[in-house]
């Protein structure tokens, strides 16, 4: 077979066996010295035997696959972890290539990687091996398709065939929805940051009384708080639940909403007590619950007012042109409903993957309820985005109304201008003279200021007659 055949499969295979070591190496040595602080502090044996197959179970329950011992059951993934292990096969093979060839001898090779990871366990595995391979072969191939995404060179032929079949403002809608949608998500875990933070704020001192009842020494607590850090977007993603109203669990001992919560009876885990209390003034719950209402709406006005979004400027409205008009406020009703869909499919992803068990009877699930949580979350967003669409569509539509109205008041006092004036010089006429014909003959005697009566006129050789003697003279 030629050399050039050979370098994508023998890529494939080198990016996988990369991944995989520069993963699991340092998450070794950090299970070494977990163990190594714990027998120091405790004054036990030591424990490094447990180094190899403790390592090798976490890099499992990373790709998803619970454990369980005697009296311990851990089905919660950390999901810290799975995304660094999917940024780093990323990452490798955006470095030695994206060939679909690679990727196929990459998967082979991590499944036997993964197959091998099974073998010599201290601890019980959940799944089959079938799953166990199912689950690894997910993670894999969702880090090689984000490094296949990333380069663009791929995806031409893809844009291409968009470019002829679709429009430009059907791909511009798509885009948008999209992008929209990947960034409400990413605003909702902001919002369930934050909420982390400040349970950490007010609840760190109960944490600490927690360790002090356990008699846990420090570099030990450093270790457990630095291991429980894999957890956070789980914490994150119940926090977000909290936070909108529909709450999480913990079994069957405790249930966490705004309005109850309660730690009395849970086992004596210090990352327990770091869950909150129910919040008592009822204006501060309505203000919370409604965030993600005022995401969608300030959101999908942005969307609707840019230039990069669909540019809708409601004084710039032009009523003349309604076809226009028509399609310019359908594309963002396409966008909103695609963003919709987006956010319930990764919500309802993200909920699902933070669900767990730490025991098989009254902690048996752990997490939230999916189906609650997705509509407390994913509803009030999409309401928010249409109420901003309607919302602008009303200003628009009373811009046009007193546009309207303004041109048919003008219109209206154009054409009762003419009577206006027709009335107004009669007007006049009739302030000058009721007969005409007078008008005439005084203009006529204006004119001819010498005239006199016929009888006062006469030729001046004709004689005068007198009452003298009656003789007339010559």
């Amino acid at each position: 077979m030629n050399r050039t055949k050979l370098i994508p499969w023998l890529r494939g295979v080198a990016a996988s066996c990369v991944a995989m070591l520069v993963y699991a190496v340092p998450l070794g040595f950090l299970m070494a010295l977990v163990l190594l602080v714990a027998a120091m502090e405790e004054g036990g044996d030591t424990m490094s035997s447990f180094t190899v197959p403790l390592t090798q179970a976490v890099v499992l329950l990373s790709q998803g696959v619970g454990f369980h011992t005697s009296s311990i059951v851990v089905t919660i993934v950390p999901l810290l972890l799975t995304f660094l292990l999917v940024a780093l096969v990323r990452t490798v093979f955006r470095r030695m290539g994206t060939d679909p060839r690679g990727y196929v001898a990459g998967l082979v090779t991590w499944l036997v990687l993964d197959r091998l990871l099974e073998n010599n366990l201290s601890v019980a595995l959940n799944d089959s091996t079938f799953l166990v391979l199912c689950k690894g072969a997910l993670v894999f191939t969702a880090g090689f398709a984000w490094a296949f995404v990333h380069d663009r060179s791929h995806l031409e032929p893809l844009r291409g065939y968009l470019r002829a079949h679709l429009s430009a403002p059907i791909r511009h809608v798509i885009a948008v929805g999209v992008r929209l949608g990947v960034l409400i998500v990413a605003i909702v875990l902001l919002c369930g940051l934050g909420t982390v933070i400040a349970w950490i704020v007010l609840n760190h001192h109960a944490v600490g009384a927690a360790f002090e009842a356990m008699h846990v020494q420090t570099g030990s607590r450093i270790l457990m708080c630095v291991m429980a850090a894999a957890w956070l977007p789980n914490l994150m993603l119940w926090a977000v639940s909290w936070l909108f109203g529909a709450g999480f669990s913990i079994g069957d001992f405790a249930t966490y909403t705004l309005t109850e919560g309660s730690a009395a009876h849970l086992p004596a885990l210090p990352i327990f007590r770091l869950f909150p209390q129910p919040v008592a003034d009822p204006t501060i719950r309505l203000c919370v619950t409604l965030i993600p209402l005022v995401v969608g709406v300030v959101l999908g006005l942005l969307v609707l007012v840019a230039k990069r979004g669909f540019g809708l400027r409601p004084l710039q409205a032009d009523a003349d042109d309604r076809r226009d008009l028509l399609f310019a406020y359908a594309y963002p009703v396409g966008a909103f409903c695609i963003t919709s869909v987006v956010v319930s499919l990764l919500c309802t992803l993200l909920y699902a993957l933070s669900d767990g068990a730490l025991g098989t009877k009254h902690l048996a699930s752990v997490g939230v309820d999916v189906r609650h949580a997705t509509n407390a979350t994913a509803r009030p967003c999409a309401l928010g985005l249409f109420l901003a669409w309607g919302t602008m569509l009303l200003l628009t539509a009373i811009v046009l109304a007193v546009r309207a109205l303004i041109a048919r008041r003008g219109a209206t006092e154009s054409g009762s201008e003419a009577p206006r004036k027709a009335r107004s010089v009669s007007s006049q006429q009739e302030t000058d003279g009721d007969d005409p014909t007078e008008k005439k003959r005084s203009g006529a005697r204006v004119a001819d200021p010498n005239h006199q009566p016929k009888e006062k006129q006469g030729d001046d050789n004709e004689p005068t007659a007198t009452t003298s003697i009656g003789i007339g003279l010559p």
